[in-house]
């Protein structure tokens, strides 16, 4: 599965595994339970750091809350419960307890041991979600949910409203704004809601032999739904407005579990797109199975330029999909040598499960434990969900163990995803990376934004 979902405050053009998995339906309730978020205005003129060199972020805010919630909490015992999609994350539960093993092993946070009590399939069915959801917290009486591995997370809301944290890989809008609710690198939100977004392009032109996105013909290619349709629109804006010509913008794949009998009408489509010849770069912004068929489409039509897609970083891919640029928003494996956080990772993976892929599920399971475990650190001995809550809330910064990512500030994270942009490719036994995804990008006035 994809590492992508975009985070437009940051996130280059991450589409992640909301793109994947995006045959599920999107949930529209925005209901948040305890002090609300509030973002201030971005003064548009106003640079923000030498950091990333662009506009700044807004101004995001949450009130502390009081309370002594110590559901699922003992003198030894932290019982948390996870929801995920067997099917595609199996990889990110076993991340998540390789953590918490080590974690555990050392003596646990403060004298306790995180335990999970329950990992529930939800098939990624929304109402399944809500049921798992439910089970969890009104059956097992789990202090919070994670990890949580879905892109069908009607459950939010419903954790939301009864103030019960939850933490794991936000790849659904549906995150956004939920102030229980923690991403290991932020809450993705619905980009044409946000002001500012992350300038992708700054990464992605050094795709080009050149270098420069100036003048380049660019084809967007996505499945027939809500959110991919959204991205692809995202996309193209921020494409055009770097001066490159985006000559297709094709959203009308079917989704899974639509199934695609010949991808040949895309792929020629795409290879006639730039005026009757073939664009500098195809974006392919869909699930596991259309990107997969549609690239090996394109190859047997022998197009000449830069695949490129958001989720086939992934070593069962890299022997089928040589060629093939990946985007990516954390340190991915083959940096181990270069980045101690980096190696931790891969040394307590294989630790934990000799046979674990080192696939981007795997590292966002490993990465949300790592969050969640810091996040009790610093809520302290005398643990309730309110502690955790302010503890996160009031201004905490996640760091990815020094290392394996850009570092996460929150209560920001509630309305941007912060990572950076790179890009992989597949090499037949494995990946070459291209660019890090190792710094924010520059953040420009978001093209897409509807206010």
């Amino acid at each position: 599965m994809a590492l992508l979902r975009k985070g437009v405050g940051v996130a280059a053009a991450a589409v992640l595994v909301l793109a994947a998995c995006s045959s599920s339906k999107k949930s529209t309730s925005s209901t948040t339970a305890g002090p609300a978020t509030t973002v201030g205005a971005s003064a548009a003129t106003t640079p923000v750091t030498a950091a990333n060199g662009g506009l700044p972020f807004p101004t995001v805010t949450v009130p502390p809350i009081s309370g002594s919630t110590t559901t699922g909490v003992s003198a030894t015992e932290i019982k948390v419960g996870a929801i995920y999609y067997k099917a595609f994350y199996a990889d990110g539960l076993t991340g998540f307890e390789a953590r918490i093993k080590k974690e555990n092993d050392a003596g646990g946070v403060n004298g306790r041991k995180i335990t999970v009590v329950a990992a529930l399939d939800d098939g990624q069915d929304n109402s399944t979600d809500l049921t798992a959801a439910k089970t969890l917290v009104q059956q097992d009486g789990v202090f919070a949910v994670a990890p949580v591995f879905t892109a069908a997370f009607d459950a939010a809301s419903y954790l939301n409203d009864n103030k019960v944290p939850f933490f794991g890989w936000s790849v659904q809008p549906t995150w956004c704004g939920q102030n229980w609710g923690f991403g290991f690198w932020g809450n993705d939100c619905d980009e044409t809601k946000l002001p500012v977004t992350g300038n992708f392009v700054v990464s992605e032109k050094q795709l080009f032999p050149d270098q420069n996105a100036t003048g380049k013909a660019i084809a967007i290619v996505a499945e027939d739904n809500d959110s991919a349709r959204v991205e692809a629109e995202d996309l193209t804006a921020i494409w055009n407005s770097n001066g490159a010509k985006v000559v297709e913008t094709d959203s009308t794949i079917p989704s899974p579990p639509a199934v695609v009998g010949d991808y040949t009408p895309y792929a020629e489509k795409i290879m006639t797109s730039n005026g009757g010849k073939a664009p500098d770069l195809v974006e392919i912004v869909g699930s596991v199975s259309d990107t997969l068929q549609l690239y090996k489409k394109l190859e047997q039509l022998n197009f000449p330029g830069v695949v490129q897609d958001f989720d086939l970083y992934d070593p069962h891919f890299a022997a089928n999909t040589k060629g093939l640029v990946t985007n990516i928003q954390i340190e991915p494996f083959e940096v181990a040598s270069q980045v101690p956080a980096v190696q931790t990772m891969i040394n307590d993976l294989k630790a934990y499960d000799a046979n674990v892929a080192l696939s981007q599920p795997a590292a966002a399971g490993y990465w949300t434990a790592d969050f969640l475990i810091q996040a009790l650190k610093k809520a302290g001995p005398d643990l309730t969900r309110e502690a955790l809550y302010n503890a996160i809330n009031s201004g905490f910064t996640y760091d990815y163990n020094g290392g394996g990512g850009v570092p996460v500030k929150w209560p920001l994270g509630h309305q941007y995803i912060q990572v950076g942009t790179g890009y992989v490719q597949a090499n037949g036994t494995g990946f070459t990376v291209l660019v890090k995804p190792d710094h924010l990008l520059p953040l420009v006035k978001n093209p897409g934004y509807k206010p």
